[in-house]
């Protein structure tokens, strides 16, 4: 059952374990302690007391965090606002953007996402991205041009964001900054806060990437309040506003251990985001979380870190999927993917090495999983199908995913088919076959069925992957398997 939530992102500097740090007029500051993710202090009135993830009581107190006039997806009504500070090129927020899709999976078209940018000054791309997110909000294309820009990673540049922009059919020439930049960054610092990411989930205050569990029991928790407001007459669209109009407006500096641990640059500690506490994906490391920290440091608590796959094995249906390696290859990994989804298409790569790295040994099983959120997923899905009835699923899947100026619309599906040399009118006709967009729904109920959520979910000889991991997430598992 689809739950609403609304979530709100903003950018900052940070020094808190899995964030981006930049010291201003400090030097290296203390280890966090074990378990430490969310800010607790006195509750604000209407703030039910729960537990939080990790065992940790809370009561925390709750902020207030203006979110009018900043670049808006979703409802307004919904009954949860998550605010996050963050930038397009620090590492920990493009790790922490997957626990943001996962949660925008999980609660469906009820999510409402509110960005207010703020580039680190140590990232010398973060501005010019910031500034083509809100050029790209002007031009009614924020959400494809904000997924673009953190699918990017380490590959973000002035070329790159102009790459990303042509792909979401955004103009840069039309110059955008109406002094919402400014005034995202006027707001942090009449918050005080100094770390990326940091979360306000309905004023609650969630420091770092941290699992998506932290979040879910969070998101949970509030609801409840949400909930008991609407029951007791207030209108939806007036939840965030009553549940933080008595919150402080500036986060203690002291309430929270948040080490300085990062430097003065910000590398990417995994070597790819998305290695964050989803179900079955990477848990999280204890201790701080420095710039070059092994892969799977995904916040703080004490204890070893849990696998980044899943120890179960799945049994996931493949009969009729497009695969491609032999049937009796020594692994077989299933992909549930998205063609609309940034990470899906860096997940794409990540395959590739794999076969080019154990040749004959591996067979990849595609099976589609659009989100309701990409409007023109599904209809690529379709288009995936039908190249697949001329023998060229492959073809289109690796032209999709390279993101060479594909566009996914019925027109561009069409030019792609003729590019592949496809029989053109024969694809078109197959894009209104009913039996294809059956197959499309029949990939979504084994989806529904194994409780994937969001993409991409990958299952390696059953054992299930959570997001664009490394490569040597993926062999782990293929050895756990063996």
């Amino acid at each position: 059952m689809n739950k609403p939530i609304s979530i709100v992102f903003a950018s900052l500097l940070a020094f808190t374990p899995e964030a981006c740090s930049h010291a201003v007029g400090s030097g290296n500051g203390p280890d966090p302690a074990p378990g430490l993710a969310l800010q607790d202090a006195p509750p604000s009135a209407g703030a039910p007391v729960a537990p939080l993830a990790g065992g940790a009581a809370a009561g925390p107190k709750v902020y207030r965090v203006p979110v009018d006039g900043l670049p808006a997806m979703g409802s307004p009504e919904a009954p949860v606002t998550i605010v996050e500070f963050t930038d397009y090129q620090c590492p920990y927020c493009q790790r922490a953007e997957h626990t943001i899709v996962r949660l925008r999976a999980t609660y469906g078209d009820a999510i409402r996402v509110v960005i207010a940018e703020r580039p680190l000054p140590f990232h010398d791309h973060a501005r010019p991205a910031a500034l083509a997110a809100l050029a790209a909000n002007a031009q009614g294309k924020f959400e494809p041009m904000h997924e673009r820009l953190f699918a990017l990673g380490k590959q973000l540049d002035d070329d790159a964001v102009a790459s990303a922009a042509a792909d979401a059919g955004v103009d840069l020439s039309r110059a955008y900054d109406d002094g919402t930049l400014a005034r995202s960054e006027k707001l942090a610092d009449a918050l005080g806060v100094t770390g990326t990411p940091t979360f306000f989930v309905d004023g609650r205050v969630v420091k770092g990437a941290q699992p998506y569990e932290t979040f879910h029991d969070v998101v949970e928790e509030r609801l409840a309040a949400a909930r008991a407001l609407v029951a007791s007459g207030t209108r939806p669209r007036d939840v965030y506003a009553t549940l933080v109009a008595n919150g402080s407006a500036h986060v203690d500096p002291d309430a929270v251990d948040a080490p300085e641990n990062c430097g003065a640059n910000c590398d990417d500690p995994s070597g790819a985001p998305g290695v964050v506490g989803a179900a079955g994906g990477a848990g999280a490391a204890g201790g701080a979380a420095p710039c070059d920290d092994a892969p799977g440091a995904a916040g703080a608590h004490a204890g070893p870190p849990a696998p980044a796959f899943g120890e179960a094995v799945e049994t996931v249906p493949t009969d009729g999927a497009p695969a491609l390696g032999p049937a009796r290859a020594a692994t077989t990994i299933v992909a549930f993917s998205d063609f609309e989804c940034p990470f899906c298409a860096r997940a794409a790569g990540t395959l590739h090495a794999l076969e080019a790295a154990h040749p004959g040994a591996v067979r990849v099983v595609f099976k589609n999983r659009p989100l309701p959120m990409h409007a023109h997923a599904r209809d690529a899905a379709i288009a995936s199908l039908a190249a697949d009835r001329q023998g060229h699923f492959w073809d289109f899947h690796d032209r999709v995913f390279a993101r060479t100026g594909v566009t996914l619309d019925r027109a561009g599906l069409v030019k792609l088919a003729g590019d592949l040399g496809l029989d053109v009118g024969r694809f078109t006709r197959d894009l209104d076959d009913a039996a294809l967009a059956a197959r499309v729904d029949a990939d979504g109920k084994d989806a529904d069925s194994l409780d994937v959520k969001g993409t991409p979910t990958f299952f390696v000889n059953g054992h299930r992957i959570v997001g664009a991991q490394p490569q040597a997430t993926f062999e782990a598992a293929m050895a756990q398997a063996r």
